[in-house]
């Protein structure tokens, strides 16, 4: 059987570096888009073994489409992880929105136009859940069935945070209903915060993609600070939310079409994380922030966290379990210690 080939976007991301792995390891070629071929010079050093499945095509915009006509021949399969990941923005629109949902039917277009059929699209929690009820800090199971209750008309009145929840919801329901009106095999992969040691190149302390510059920050800042803000205590550890893309490209059509799949590793707060760094990296003491004198005096003692089905993923895509917080944040925390070695 001829090898099938699929397509990732954003392919120098944080996901898409994960994602490009597990395609790899699971006997794919690979072909990614990035805005600047340099982009992709390490991930081409990283896979000495398959240069001759993995290959990378310049797309400088997605919201455009300029190159990607030429990026999806060839291809069986789209990977869509490529998708703004900021809070510091000026227009929500411009900023979030626009490059979210137009990027993201940018692509399918493109698939669509080339006769690909099947598709796979980085979602987030963000676009499940409800902000207003407590977000994460709930008594609640979210469910598939659950969306994120913004809309564009108040994405002038939200925080940044909610901005970036309601791009990745509009953009998520633009992708369904485009496949359903064209027939295409779409899946959505829905996880909260993606955490894992990054394999994308950071050659400075402001190259620390989002996700794991939160985790940063509890080994990097002033001596004596206060622990950070549990904002989003649910977490999938990042070769979890790869290993679901490549699943639900190789899963039988009626398992995946129009499918929405939670991944999550379960919850823990920055409190947690602290005191766990203690006792496990007592190099590191000194540079974490300074834990409450006891448990009930931490910032969300007793509030309830929701949690999150994840029963189709196991159910479809053939999940038994979840790497857990403690593997999760060692070895995030580990990778960081040296990948900061190399900063000026």
């Amino acid at each position: 059987m001829p090898t099938k080939t699929v397509l990732v976007t954003g392919a120098s991301g944080f996901v898409a570096s994960y994602v490009i792995d597990a395609f790899l390891n699971a006997g794919w070629a690979v072909k990614g888009t990035v805005r600047s071929l340099a982009k992709a010079n390490h991930l081409i050093e990283r896979y000495p073994d398959h240069a001759d499945k993995l290959t990378f095509v310049q797309v400088p915009d997605l919201v455009t489409g300029e190159g990607l006509e030429d990026a999806v021949k060839g291809c069986d399969a789209v990977a869509h992880t490529a998708s703004p990941y900021t809070f510091n923005i000026t227009d929500p629109i411009k900023d979030l929105i626009d490059p979210a949902v137009k990027g993201t039917l940018s692509v399918l277009k493109a698939a669509k136009d080339e006769g690909i059929k099947h598709v796979v699209i980085t979602s987030s929690f963000a676009a499940v859940t409800s902000l207003p009820d407590g977000g994460p800090w709930r008594d609640y199971t979210y469910t598939a069935d659950d969306w994120n209750p913004a809309t564009l008309d108040d994405v002038h009145d939200l925080p940044p945070p909610a901005v970036y929840s309601l791009s990745k919801k509009l953009a998520e329901k633009a992708a369904h209903e485009f496949a359903a009106q064209h027939g295409l095999v779409l899946s959505s992969i829905n996880p909260p915060m993606i955490y894992g040691p990054p394999l994308q190149k950071i050659a400075s302390r402001d190259e620390v993609n989002t996700s794991s510059a939160a985790i940063y920050a509890l080994i990097n800042g002033d001596e004596g600070r206060d622990v950070p803000w549990n904002r989003l205590p649910l977490f999938a550890h990042v070769a979890d939310v790869a290993t679901a893309h490549v699943r639900a490209l190789e899963a039988d059509d009626d398992k995946v079409a129009g499918k929405r799949f939670l991944i999550c590793g379960g919850s823990f707060t920055w409190e947690d994380a602290t005191s766990y760094l203690a006792s496990q990296r007592p190099a590191l003491r000194s540079r974490l922030p300074t834990l409450p004198a006891s448990p009930d005096q931490y910032k969300d003692a007793g509030k309830p966290i929701a949690t999150l089905d994840t029963s189709l993923a196991k159910a479809n895509l053939g999940f038994d379990s979840f790497i857990g917080w403690e593997e999760t944040l060692l070895s995030t925390v580990d990778a960081l210690v040296e990948i900061e070695k190399q900063f000026a």
